[in-house]
């Protein structure tokens, strides 16, 4: 098979990967973000993989593009083909990498609290609390309604909508008692 039909395959796979991944959403994933409760209690969302599929695909898209431009336009030898195609793919797959992580980290930049600014906020009960059991409450924090699970930080039992100030936080666990 000739190397510049190669890259047209791969050029064209790339495109049609690109293509159907919009149309489908398959890209939403952005490719495997890590999320967990970082220290101090907050969300901490983790960064965007070099290595993901969206990457991947836009190498194999650069490295075709670039293979195509080499080998049909320039009609350069195998091997400076080889090296405008790799050179066209990393430098594809890096954009889009760079390009990904700064739309992830403006999109989440809002979306981040310690859980610590929840402390002596007023909330609601929206699932009551049975005496030794977990409710569900709902408080306002950087101007938007937040849920926690809830725990009473007295013995007995918090009906639902009950207001009440949330005294401990352990983990995503808010302690609550009612508010005076």
């Amino acid at each position: 098979m000739n190397v510049g039909v190669i890259y047209a395959c791969l050029l064209a796979l790339g495109v049609v990967y690109a293509l159907a991944a919009g149309a489908l959403g398959w890209m939403s994933d952005l490719g495997g973000h890590d999320i967990g409760i970082g220290a101090g209690g907050h969300l901490d969302v983790g960064h965007f993989h070099p290595v993901s599929g969206t990457t991947i695909a836009t190498f194999i898209t650069g490295f075709g593009g670039g293979g195509v431009v080499g080998h049909y336009l320039l009609r350069w030898p195998l091997l400076r083909g080889l090296l405008l195609a790799s050179s066209s793919g990393l430098a594809l797959a890096a954009a889009a990498y760079l390009v990904l992580e700064v739309i992830f980290k403006q999109t989440q930049a809002g979306e981040e609290h310690p859980m610590s600014e929840a402390l002596g906020r007023e909330a609601e009960i929206i699932t009551a609390i049975p005496a030794g059991g977990v409710g569900e409450v709902a408080y306002l924090i950087r101007g938007k309604r937040e849920q926690a699970p809830a725990r009473s930080a007295g013995d007995g039992a918090v009906p639902r909508g009950r207001p009440v100030v949330i005294e401990k936080v352990t983990g995503n666990m808010v302690y609550v008692r009612p508010k005076d």
